[in-house]
């Protein structure tokens, strides 16, 4: 009989949640090895209890509540104009239950739960948990004492309560190893394997007709949150212009930061002028298939952060899986990317974004990369088999 492996979202799950849960599930639905020896269920929260719970979420999260879509078949991304959150696939639906309590995984008698972080009830079944990033250790300044103080709690109760912790970089599995008492054996990092999972969207839109794009572009793929360092890019980007006006910068993600809610204001007041002439260009929140798509249509992708859990954060590897240029900062765990069409230049150094502009519009011949898309969804999945099967 075939054990049951619970996948799951989790009470109040983060974008980085909702991002693993979606790469999981797509490489273990189409994983042969995997289908031999287990069931799968994919557990989504649903929106009652979060009409109930929604005033204790954190601020940061506040914007999840387009997450739930009041149609039960479906299920909506947490930013208010992402498409439905399987769509790409329609194949993993009938995996989908939604569930309203923590419990209601046991209902199921699971051989495994995860990525699962509150304390079990029913310790006959296996837990993993997962670790996103160790930012409250190595960029303090950016948090309260009392976040400090909750997130340590938070991932002390994690590493004492489940069997096995996956993070995203051999960066946070060193710092996870020097902060806190857990032995290595128990942390596993999930390998860098980009694969597209919605290969077959591709959206008809005219871009000059719909986002009013006419020239070249660079495009950036983050939140306005001050550690993702847009002051940065923007100051690069506007020396560059000097020698090139045949191009603007693209920008999506939301613009409020709740741990700097002045930031944007601040970008817009230093670099108004650009962007009121749309050379900086902020689209906000979009849907997914046209962030994909504007990212495909794109001289590069510039991830300019300072801090992330994984190399180069989920933009880069996006940028990896459409064989986009990518210009990245040279942050210690960005360096754990292996890929061919990477320029990295320093996070303290707009000049020498600017430069590596310059250089990458010079360049007439594109390097060609082989798209190892497939390859990587079978590897990711037989990574993720293994680990459940052997641990």
């Amino acid at each position: 009989m075939k054990k049951m492996v619970i996948i799951t979202s989790g009470m109040y799950p983060s974008q980085g949640i909702l991002n693993l849960i979606k790469y999981i599930s797509y490489c273990l639905v189409d994983n042969k090895s995997f289908n031999k020896k287990y069931n799968l269920k994919i557990l989504i929260f649903n929106e009652n209890l979060y009409l109930k719970t929604k005033k204790i979420i954190y601020n940061s999260f506040i914007f999840f509540k387009n997450f739930f879509s009041k149609n039960k078949n479906r299920i909506h991304s947490f930013t208010t104009s992402s498409k439905y959150f399987f769509k790409e696939n329609k194949k993993i639906q009938k995996y989908i239950t939604y569930f309203s309590k923590i419990e209601d995984h046991e209902k199921y008698k699971p051989y495994l739960v995860f990525p699962i972080q509150s304390k079990l009830k029913n310790k006959q079944y296996k837990s993993f948990s997962y670790i996103y990033d160790l930012q409250h250790l190595d960029l303090p300044k950016y948090f309260k004492k009392k976040e400090i103080t909750m997130r340590n709690e938070n991932f002390k109760k994690i590493i004492r309560e489940n069997d096995a912790i996956l993070v995203n970089s051999n960066f946070v599995k060193k710092g996870l190893l020097r902060n806190y008492e857990v032995k290595n054996k128990k942390i596993f990092t999930i390998p860098f394997l980009p694969y597209k999972y919605d290969s077959k969207s591709n959206p008809s839109i005219n871009l000059k007709e719909k986002f009013k794009i006419s020239k070249n572009f660079f495009i950036i793929c983050n939140h306005f949150w001050k550690h993702k360092n847009h002051d940065l890019a923007f100051s690069a980007f506007s020396r560059f212009l000097n020698d090139n006006d045949n191009y603007i910068l693209v920008c999506t993600g939301l613009t409020n930061d709740s741990r700097f809610p002045n930031y944007f204001n601040e970008l817009k007041k230093k670099y108004g002028k650009l962007i009121e002439n749309e050379k900086i260009k902020i689209l906000n929140l979009i849907p997914r298939e046209e962030q994909i798509y504007l990212m495909q249509k794109s001289t590069a992708v510039i991830q300019p952060s300072l801090y992330e859990g994984g190399p180069g954060g989920f933009s880069a590897y996006e940028a990896v899986s459409y064989s986009k240029k990518l210009l990245l900062s040279d942050i210690k765990i960005n360096k754990e990317i292996n890929y061919k069409n990477v320029l990295f230049f320093s996070s303290k150094s707009s000049r020498d974004l600017y430069m590596k502009l310059k250089k990458i519009t010079k360049t007439k011949n594109t390097l060609k990369v082989k798209n190892n898309s497939n390859i990587n969804k079978t590897k990711l999945g037989n990574y993720f088999f293994n680990l459940i099967d052997k641990n």
